[in-house]
């Protein structure tokens, strides 16, 4: 995690210096730099086995400051470009290849990073962040200084804490928002692909990456298609592996986490212990559900000799967590797993977090490009006719209605739902939010508006901030953006070569998981979904009695206390017509966003 300022007035007042550089967490020390007009600095974790190398280096002769968060996974191929003969720390080369090439260096880097360069004589600085976002980096500007931070919320506090929060930045539970808020409107997010100048001049914004410009392949043969996808995922995967940390991965009975956590596995052979880490719960009986995930992640973790650890969440610590929404931004389950993750001496974890949305895409939007490309025989075979009312709602559901901007009834009544306690006023969600997310007429389109979403990015973000400062770093080798710029010139046709869904990566893992893991067709998880309806439930009914407390709250002004207290009076008094889940997952979230607002503004 980095922070700092640069201004183009001598001697002027610094934001960072009032930037978190006090912590109360004993494994993270704050080291201040300051450098010709530079006041910042970056945060050393001594769980994480980093030095100060690989977060600043200046190079006075050349007049170059860099101060880099995250990581370069392409450095072999990038040392001939700048005559460097053998490794150096990623700060070292990244000021190498700027000197040499100029801003336009990033364009050669694979990695997830954000990278501030200042030219101290030209009066000028750079913030880059990382293609997919992976990274993140907030900024805030006026005149004469600049001012940025790993951490959007510490950087709106220390803009001013008093001022009134966005309250869509708060609303993203109850409705569909722009993720790229942040708790202050001053306080912007450097968005993936883009870098940020700062002069005397002012500042400019650039994009420089554009997986828009990319086309459909249509003569990819599916033979190569899937040769060069296996070689582009197994290298993702080999050069984020890092021998200097102890890892372990995300297991679920998905395809994107064992196919990662099992090629992952084979890259440290050399670790003894290399665990799996589960949302299920340890201790749940699957007694009257129809499916249990702890059996196929057994199978995988079995497979690949990785050692499962399942959640341990109790009631305490799952209260303990909702109220850590600063910390957690509500995953509480991924809070749970950070704590075991520590517990066992790891301190990098790989998910397999965004594979859905390019490699692993089932996407239905494949049968309208079918029909976009006269494939009718493909597109019959995989959507038969008989029955007909099945073909009929498939086709209006998942092609028609996406295709021309229509939201079906139940997706416009789950909004409805969702909102059911906010007033009438703040009740829309963002169009553009929805539209990324629901509206698209090819999968071309479909992978582009993932990126533009924010959904990815928003939990990278969120997992990073929090990892890192209990020591514990994340990869995700699906999101590696060779793997997006691929998907991005694959026709649908000869992804639908198969007729089952998510193709590419159930082709992929034949021989590398088990038979019954790689055709397995569900991504729910009965077990885990009942024992978070009994936490909800349980910590619901306790905190009723604070929802007085939250109504004085003024950051929660948008919230309808008259409708929330009618229903929680119609629960206890046994009245059937209240939706007690929607009530309860309420209840959690009210309590989660009131405790970021007294720790935002204390």
């Amino acid at each position: 995690m980095i922070l700092g300022s640069f201004t183009t007035v001598p001697d002027s007042y610094l934001v960072s210096d009032r930037i978190c550089k006090s912590t109360d967490n004993e494994c993270l020390s704050f080291y201040p730099l300051s450098y010709h007009g530079f006041s910042g600095g970056y945060y050393l974790n001594d769980r994480l086995p980093v030095s100060s190398d690989d977060f600043y280096f200046i190079e006075e002769t050349r007049d170059i400051l860099v101060v880099l968060s995250g990581f370069i996974y392409n450095k072999s191929e990038l040392y001939s470009a700048c005559s460097l003969t053998g490794p150096v720390p990623d700060p070292r080369l990244i000021a190498s290849l700027f000197l040499l090439e100029g801003p336009d260096f990033v364009k050669r880097l694979n990695g997830d990073f954000v990278i501030f360069i200042l030219l101290a004589s030209k009066r000028q600085a750079y913030i880059f962040r990382d293609q997919v976002g992976i990274r993140p980096v907030a900024w805030f500007a006026d005149r004469d200084t600049v001012f940025f931070s790993s951490d959007a919320t510490v950087l709106c506090r220390a803009i001013d804490a008093k001022q009134k929060m966005d309250p869509d930045y708060l609303m993203g539970y109850f409705k569909f928002i722009d993720y790229r808020k942040s708790p202050c409107a001053k306080v912007k997010k450097l968005l993936p692909g883009h870098f940020l100048h700062f002069s005397e001049q002012g500042t400019r914004i650039t994009k420089y990456w554009a997986p828009e410009k990319i086309r459909i392949n249509h003569k990819l043969s599916y033979d190569l298609m899937k040769s060069e996808l296996n070689d582009i995922v197994r290298d993702a995967i080999r050069i984020r592996c890092d021998s200097r940390f102890i890892a372990g991965s995300h297991v679920s009975s998905g395809l994107d986490s064992g196919y990662v956590s099992t090629l992952v596995r084979k890259e440290y052979l050399q670790q003894k212990d290399f665990y799996g880490f589960s949302w299920s719960p340890a201790h749940y009986s699957s007694e009257g559900l129809r499916f249990d995930e702890r059996i196929l992640v057994d199978k995988t973790c079995s497979n690949a000799g990785i050692l499962p650890v399942f959640s341990e969440l109790s009631p305490e610590e799952f209260m303990r967590n909702v109220a850590s929404y600063y910390d957690n931004h509500g995953f509480f389950s991924e809070e749970a797993v950070v704590r075991q993750a520590v517990e066992v001496k790891a301190n990098l974890i790989f998910s397999g977090w965004g594979g859905d949305d390019f490699i692993s895409t089932g996407t239905w939007i494949m049968e309208l490009d079918l029909l976009r490309r006269m494939r009718l025989s493909a597109f019959f075979r995989r959507n038969p006719v008989k029955p007909l009312r099945v073909f009929i709602r498939n086709v209006l559901y998942y092609m028609i209605l996406p295709a021309l901007g229509i939201l079906d009834h139940g997706t416009r009544q789950s909004f409805r739902d969702d909102a059911r306690y906010l007033k009438k006023s703040f009740q829309k969600s963002d169009k553009r939010a929805i539209k990324a997310y629901y509206f698209y007429r090819s999968r071309h389109q479909f992978h582009l508006k993932m990126l533009n979403f924010y959904h990815l990015q928003d939990r990278c973000e969120n997992w990073m901030i929090n990892g890192y400062r209990k020591g514990v770093e994340y990869r995700y080798p699906l999101l590696d953006k060779r793997i997006i710029e691929y998907m991005l010139k694959v026709p649908s046709e000869i992804l639908c070569k198969a007729d089952y869904s998510r193709p590419v990566l159930r082709e992929l893992s034949e021989g590398v998981l088990p038979e019954e893991v790689r055709m397995h067709r569900s991504k729910n998880d009965p077990v885990y979904w009942a024992w978070m309806d009994e936490l909800y439930l349980d910590a619901g009914l306790e905190l009723m009695n604070e929802v007085d407390d939250w109504e004085r709250n003024p950051d929660l002004h948008f919230i309808n206390f008259d409708l929330l207290s009618q229903d929680i009076s119609k629960y206890r008094d046994h009245i059937p017509d209240v939706d007690q889940k929607a009530l309860f997952r309420s209840l959690i979230y009210l309590k989660a966003i009131h405790e970021f607002s007294l720790t935002y503004r204390s």
